[in-house]
């Protein structure tokens, strides 16, 4: 081997020895690919999480027991102060390409802290307020619109689940806000309650926002938010159709449910579509069977009709793959 190749090789060797390069890379790189992920084990991504939940645990502890001998400004830095410095940490993190598992961890611990820090600022700032829907909508409006701010710069999936996070509770607290101030009734028609509807309509809302969302390559979300959306959407249905003392319309929930799920083709919208069908079928069936002598007929039929939604719903699930 002549030494103007070994003097090469030994160069190729202390590039890849300081630039982390391994032959994988190499060879990716010279077919035209990107080089293979190396997975980060289980047990470590465990390990992690455990830290992270102990060290938490601890602070939460901490804080607790010395709550009331701390000073305002205290209060505030030790909540809003620490989500604060989380988030410029993260931030700097996200321009020197560490790992998305780490950034997410940062990002969401970062969110919480800092909402709950707003929580605490608001209360020591302003002792005798007592309009807690206005407060809970300050707070989740500027968390959301910085959750914005952040995921249009640093495009991560958790920055956006924490942009819905804080959108469900900026929709819950105007609602509550317009209860509060009386600027929409309280009842709409009877005692069907306004909150109800909304409520409804609000998770028919979050199902066409993360259908968007589907779309997208942050579509790992999009189970959690259906599971959301689709819990408001039949809570208020029911709650709105009892309220006008009529409960047999809730029927054409799940219907419209069945519906939307075949557009979205979500497994959590299909069972939770199921458990509303069952739900249905169980309370019409004690309505109407109970303390009569058709009530263990019914219980069968009903018990017939519940398989038969169980399998209807496991092939429609195997479509979906």
């Amino acid at each position: 081997m002549s030494n103007t190749k070994s003097n090469h090789l030994a160069e190729i060797i202390s590039l890849m020895q300081r630039y982390k390069i391994s032959l994988a890379d190499i060879d990716a790189y010279g077919k035209g690919q990107s080089a293979p992920l190396k997975e980060t084990p289980r047990f470590i991504v465990f390990l992690a999480y455990l830290g992270g939940l102990l060290v938490l645990g601890g602070l939460g502890i901490y804080l607790k027991d010395h709550w009331e001998n701390f000073l305002s400004v205290e209060r505030i830095v030790m909540t809003y102060g620490v989500g604060l410095s989380l988030y410029i940490l993260a931030l700097l993190l996200y321009k020197k390409g560490t790992s998305t598992l780490a950034l997410s961890n940062f990002f969401v611990i970062a969110f919480l802290f800092q909402g709950g820090g707003l929580g605490v600022a608001l209360h020591e700032l302003f002792p005798d307020g007592d309009n807690l829907p206005l407060f809970v909508l300050t707070i989740s409006t500027l968390m959301l619109f910085q959750a914005m701010v952040t995921f249009y710069k640093v495009p991560l999936i958790s920055v956006l689940f924490m942009g819905f996070y804080y959108l469900a509770f900026t929709y819950s607290a105007l609602i509550a806000y317009l209860l509060n101030e009386m600027l929409i009734p309280e009842k709409l028609i009877g005692q069907a309650a306004s909150v109800d509807f909304l409520t409804m309509l609000g998770g028919v809302a979050l199902i066409a926002l993360v259908y968007k969302v589907q779309r997208t390559p942050y579509r790992a979300i999009c189970g959690f938010w259906y599971f959301v959306a689709m819990v408001a959407f039949y809570g208020g249905a029911y709650m709105l159709f009892k309220g006008v003392h009529y409960p047999e319309f809730f029927g054409f929930a799940p219907l419209f449910g069945l519906l939307l799920t075949q557009i979205t083709r979500s497994k959590a919208m299909l069972t939770l579509t199921a458990i509303a069908f069952i739900g249905y079928l169980g309370d019409m069936t004690a309505h109407y069977f109970l303390d009569t002598p058709w009530w263990p007929i019914a219980l069968v039929v009903m018990g017939l009709m519940t398989i038969l939604i169980a399998v209807l719903s496991y092939r429609r699930a195997q479509s979906y793959k």
